[in-house]
């Protein structure tokens, strides 16, 4: 992962949160999966060591360049302390053997406007009851947080949290559904009260918080038809907010005619790219550009878009004044000149299109040939567009310009 792919992630965490966390970076980037994540959480790893993509001196490298960059922008940096959920709830956890790697990760930074909102609470007597009931509903905990909540309602009985600790109090000991139909409703309470109260009080721990319902409801769904005016019914639905990447995947596959289903193709495309199967995702992602390209840009410039290269690629192509302009059914051969390697792994589309055509002419122009081959093939993208025909001879003319360069000492 790139020092600019870090911070632009962390700059949408602190947009959507007020803070942000190495923890919460590493899984929005993908360089920690969540089961592992939760597997930790829930007692059944000692550390995080290992499981991250990459060296843990690297991790380390790169969490320090985040802080001097935090520091740069006059972000408030906190401890925050990381605790286990369910049968290990309110037990202390340790993210790393490496003292130095675990205090990187055990920080926490805060946007300025969040700082102000904490300085003004900080000032209230209720602070450290809430503080505990926070920790106790974080930790899934149902008794404790019904004893913390009851604290804070002889303290304040007026408190801004009461209303909503109750809910998600109360969505800790409700009982599972019984049958789809319950499954439905119980899907749109968590939607409607659930959700919201979550994001009120635990804000970045709503999503653990709530993992479990979610993955419960999507086991609970399981083999239910896709309905396009209904999507959020799927056990896919259900298991993406869970963050269930495999049964995401499973779930999709087993539906028929997914392949049909924009929103379906989106969403396997997530899942793949979560499980690092990243050819897989890019070629769903190119299903879409050809198959439901206004669905492929709500996906592609949507905020939480997760690969970093394919957005950029985008947006590069959409700086670009060529003729035909870069359409979604463009893209794909674009994408082609800008990230070459995927040539080695990607299969051609057996499209008749003019963008297919062109695809597929690029993935034997990048896999070499004789130079016939190599004529033939340009010819072909000169009349299919000459525009792209131009920027790949640029692209291979700087490639070729920067093997030439002597390698410093």
């Amino acid at each position: 992962m790139s020092l600019t792919e870090a911070q632009n992630a962390m700059q949408r965490l602190l947009a959507e949160h007020g803070r942000c966390s190495p923890l919460e970076l590493l899984l929005a980037t993908n360089r920690l999966g969540y089961e592992d994540y939760r597997a930790w959480r829930r007692g059944e790893r000692a550390t995080l060591d290992g499981v991250w993509l990459g060296k843990a001196q690297d991790v380390r490298t790169l969490l320090l360049r985040l802080r001097r960059w935090a520091e740069s922008l006059n972000l408030d940096e906190q401890i925050a302390s990381l605790y286990g959920i369910d049968e290990r709830a309110g037990v202390g956890l340790v993210a790393s053997k490496d003292p130095a790697l675990d205090g990187l990760l055990c920080m926490e930074f805060l946007a300025a406007g969040n700082r102000a909102q904490l300085d003004l609470f900080l000032d209230t007597g209720e602070t450290a009851a809430l503080g505990d009931l926070v920790n106790a509903l974080a930790s899934r905990d149902a008794d404790a947080a019904e004893r913390r909540l009851q604290e804070l309602e002889a303290i304040n009985p007026g408190s801004w949290a009461i209303a909503d600790a109750r809910v998600l109090v109360d969505a800790l000991r409700a009982p599972p559904p019984d049958g789809v139909e319950q499954g439905f409703r119980r899907l749109a309470l968590l939607e409607q009260r659930w959700l919201p109260a979550a994001n009120a009080i635990l804000r970045g721990e709503a999503r653990d918080f709530l993992a479990p319902i979610w993955r419960s409801l999507g086991q609970l769904l399981d083999g239910t038809p896709f309905e396009a005016d209904r999507p959020r019914r799927h056990a896919a639905w259900a298991y993406l907010h869970g963050l269930d990447w495999v049964n995401v995947k499973q779930s999709i596959e087993a539906t028929p005619g997914h392949a049909r289903q924009p929103l379906l193709l989106g969403w396997l495309a997530v899942a793949h790219w979560r499980l690092r199967e990243r050819e897989a995702a890019i070629e769903g992602w190119f299903e879409l550009c050809w198959r439901h390209s206004a669905h492929f840009v709500t996906v592609v410039e949507a905020s939480d878009f997760p690969d970093g290269l394919v957005r950029q690629a985008w947006l590069n192509a959409q700086d670009e004044d060529l003729a035909p302009a870069i359409s979604p059914a463009w893209f794909p051969a674009w994408m082609l000149i800008e990230e070459p390697g995927l040539a080695k792994t990607l299969t051609r589309s057996g499209g008749e299109t003019d963008p297919e055509r062109t695809f597929d002419t690029l993935l034997a122009l990048n896999a070499g040939g004789s130079d016939r081959q190599n004529m033939d093939n340009r010819r072909t993208l000169q009349a299919l567009h000459p525009g792209l025909l131009k920027h790949y001879m640029d692209a291979l003319e700087s490639a070729e310009a920067m093997a030439r360069e002597p390698m410093r000492p």
